[in-house]
């Protein structure tokens, strides 16, 4: 009898253990961001002259700084490059730099050339100029020799860093830091076109070939260009419409979303779907996390392709972006094949049933 009741007991104390683990690290488990006050002040960062052989500060002002950069360029061994695109709904590809692998974001939503972060700038004992420049999301710049991607090596681009990062936390202890560098709109700009193929799961980049849609007749087109928004930062924009409306958007390739958008545009746009259902989230941001309201639709055209329960992101006025927010990102695309065709200033859409 005492046997069987100490075996009772110990399966019970074992079961409260278990569920008091699981308790533990559901409520523990998660993912924050970290600032970091500055890098210049740590042990054996180095700090850049104004100066130096990449790059030449000519003027400092108030919330703003004008750079010379002597190099970048971009060198491919054959016409184009293609290389996988990673098991993302955004455009991830691996990236060599100093003898290491990286995840590196192709990201219209990024208006530079590349960006990382703290995290990498530490790990991989970057050279360093800090900036007062007044932006939410850069910090300084930083000097990067080259990066490969397969047969394609980016030579000394013009790189910024940030200071922040998330990081996955379980039971107070880190798992996982972010170790981010971006691909921006400044780079893809100096290709003829980039191709992202998300059924083959490819990205394609071209320097010397132009983009021949062939045959034309199983693609669509939309109008594209790189404009300059009110605070001089360069986005890529498409003409696309949206719920039967014409409509100029940036397009971000680094978002893995349908639509993004102040609730100031939402307003408007909403007159024209039917409401399913709308619950307050959280959204992870260059700028750390967001409140949000995540609006179900039945349904959401754009283009000529219609979306079943789609799932639109909404941010109060008051965002980091402004009451005027509103972007495209890549779910839409997720089933086909699309083109940023930069000679020809085009979005090409590979209609789904031609694949």
């Amino acid at each position: 009898m005492r046997k069987k009741t100490f075996i009772v007991i110990s399966l019970w104390a074992v079961a409260a253990l278990c569920w008091a683990f699981v308790f533990a690290l559901r409520y523990t488990n998660r993912t924050v961001f970290v600032h970091t006050v500055d890098l210049e002040s740590m042990p054996g960062i180095r700090v850049l002259d104004a100066n130096n052989a990449t790059f030449q500060i000519l003027r400092m002002k108030p919330n703003r700084v004008e750079i010379k950069w002597k190099e970048s360029s971009i060198n491919l061994k054959e016409s184009k490059c293609r290389v996988k695109k990673l098991d993302y709904q955004s455009v991830h590809v691996m990236a060599g730099f100093n003898n290491k692998q990286y995840r590196m974001a192709i990201d219209s939503g990024y208006y530079g050339e590349v960006l990382v972060n703290d995290v990498f700038v530490i790990e991989n004992d970057l050279k360093i100029y800090p900036l007062e420049t007044g932006d939410l999301f850069v910090a300084g710049l930083c000097h990067v020799d080259k990066i490969e991607i397969g047969d394609m090596t980016i030579t000394t681009p013009l790189c910024f860093y940030k200071l922040n990062h998330y990081e996955w936390r379980v039971l107070g202890l880190t798992i996982w830091k972010q170790r981010q560098i971006i691909f921006g709109v400044q780079l893809m700009r100096q290709f003829r076109y980039v191709l992202i193929d998300n059924i083959a799961a490819e990205v394609e980049f071209s320097k010397q070939e132009s983009f021949e849609a062939d045959p034309v007749e199983t693609w669509r087109h939309y109008q594209m260009s790189i404009e300059n928004d009110k605070k001089n930062i360069a986005r890529l924009m498409i003409e696309i419409p949206i719920a039967g409306e014409k409509t100029k958007i940036m397009f971000d390739t680094g978002h893995n979303s349908t639509l993004v958008m102040a609730e100031n545009k939402w307003k408007k746009l909403s007159t024209k779907l039917h409401v399913v259902e709308e619950t307050n989230d959280r959204a992870q941001m260059p700028y750390g996390w967001n409140d949000i309201k995540r609006i179900t639709v039945r349904e959401l055209c754009i283009g000529k392709k219609n979306i079943s329960e789609a799932s639109i992101d909404v941010f109060n006025d008051d965002n980091k972006y402004g009451p005027d927010f509103f972007l495209l990102g890549m779910e839409c695309f997720k089933d086909t094949v699309i083109v940023l065709d930069f000679e020809h200033n085009l979005l090409w859409v590979r209609k789904p049933h031609s694949l």
